[in-house]
């Protein structure tokens, strides 16, 4: 019997495309578990912050089988790789890739063919950022969080403003805070950041605790809140230079950072004669200046227009990739559901909800489909749920329908999903 089978915690959720059972932390697979896809392939062993990492078996749609350790999705450590025919390999895998091996050459090299052909099960996790730096060696070695905060709170005076809310974010994740002004997001990363004092509870960020001047922290996180703290009568040139110069960093690359946010071009202007949106831009490149581990981004594209926003989300992505771990603010729905690995709904101080957009949206939201038909001169529409034989059974008929225009699918946006856990809208 597996140990997921033994456990208590046992629950079953969608993932990766199809039917995870298993344990869970913070809405993600976390522990013993079990995950099968429609093509007949899956996976059954530990998992963590989402992805197979420890003890597990992984099974091919082919039929192939390996069995062994796991690092961040993929085969990391000693593995027996069993393909279809039963023959067996034995040896040492990194970074999913076989790197010592055991047979005869022509061999090998039709193994390592076969290899590539069964890797592409695991596109679905590649495609998520990875959780944490790549190991020197080749043993699997556990994740922890970058920030880890339980039950932390803090007040305004007699007014609490966070209440005791728990959440993690890891190397390489991007965890979004969506609610409306007021909610308690800004609070949070002040409290983390040591611009206001913990009023209860405990955090940490990179395994150190809050709450004290500790330069160790403060040397590997970056910051950007709305409010700009820029020296206007230098250029941003400048400011960057002097901020790299903070953390004792030389030649910093701070027009290449000025190059990723779009203002090289003015890298010698004052900033006193930016526009609000080019500050945004510049407080966005100093938060990344130092490389930190940590990335405390406070509604990081708020009054950016279209085309600078994206390129400002392209970067925290790529921040991410890098390996940060990144604690976003956001009132705008479709920048949480854009950049976040997981979501977190913050409300009057609470979590509320914490977990993939993907999954909040299959666990509140209900499936529609808007159907626009010709009608005499008009336009008339049905909206239809997904679910259900009569629904079917109309939308059969109206796909038939001569005078069929278009056919939509639609499905709940978080912002949706947030009034209907809170009752509220996300602005205001």
């Amino acid at each position: 019997m597996s140990d997921y089978d033994q456990s208590t915690e046992k629950q079953t959720m969608p993932w990766m495309g199809g039917q995870y059972t298993g344990q869970l932390r913070n809405s993600v697979p976390h522990g013993s578990g079990r995950l099968r896809l429609s093509s007949g392939a899956g996976y059954d062993g530990q998992w963590q912050a989402g992805k197979p990492h420890g003890s597990g078996t992984l099974i091919y749609a082919s039929g192939g089988t390996f069995t062994g350790e796991f690092y961040n999705g993929k085969q990391h450590g000693y593995g027996v790789y069993t393909r279809p025919d039963g023959t067996i390999t034995r040896g040492l895998w990194e970074n999913g890739k076989f790197v010592r091996p055991q047979e005869e050459p022509q061999q090998e090299q039709a193994r390592e063919q076969e290899q590539a052909r069964e890797q592409i099960l695991f596109e679905d996790f590649d495609s998520r950022p990875p959780v944490t730096e790549r190991p020197p060696g080749i043993e699997p070695k556990m994740v922890t969080p970058a920030i880890d905060v339980d039950n932390l709170s803090h007040w305004y005076g007699s007014l609490q403003a966070v209440k005791e809310i728990s959440f993690e974010v890891y190397p390489g994740e991007i965890l979004g805070f969506l609610g409306p002004n007021g909610a308690g997001k800004s609070t949070t990363i002040k409290v983390l950041t040591g611009q206001l004092p913990l009023g209860g509870g405990a955090a940490t960020i990179l395994g150190r605790a809050i709450g004290k001047e500790d330069p160790q922290i403060q040397s590997q996180i970056g910051v950007s809140f709305e409010e700009k703290n820029l020296y206007l009568e230098m250029t941003a040139l400048e400011n960057l230079d002097f901020f790299a110069s903070l953390f004792g960093i030389r030649n910093a690359g701070s027009l290449e950072a000025l190059k990723r946010v779009g203002l090289a071009d003015r890298a010698k202007d004052r900033v006193s004669n930016y526009s609000k949106g080019m500050r945004q831009r510049l407080m966005i490149a100093r938060a990344f200046i130092n490389q930190p581990k940590v990335l405390f981004l406070d509604e990081p594209t708020d009054g950016l227009d279209p085309v600078t926003a994206a390129a400002i989300r392209k970067t925290i992505k790529e921040e991410a990739e890098r390996g940060a771990a990144v604690l976003l603010t956001t009132h705008n729905m479709f920048e949480a559901d854009e950049l976040s690995d997981r979501v977190a709904f913050i409300n009057e101080g609470e979590i509320v909800a914490l977990d993939t957009a993907e999954s909040l949206k299959l666990k509140y939201g209900k499936r529609s489909v808007r159907v626009r038909l010709r009608d005499g001169d008009g336009v008339r529409e049905e909206h239809l749920p997904l679910d259900g034989e009569q629904s079917s059974t109309r939308l059969s008929e109206l796909a038939a329908s001569p005078d069929l225009m278009t056919i939509h699918t639609e499905e709940a946006t978080l912002e949706a999903i947030f009034i209907r856990l809170t009752g509220r809208g996300l602005v205001g």
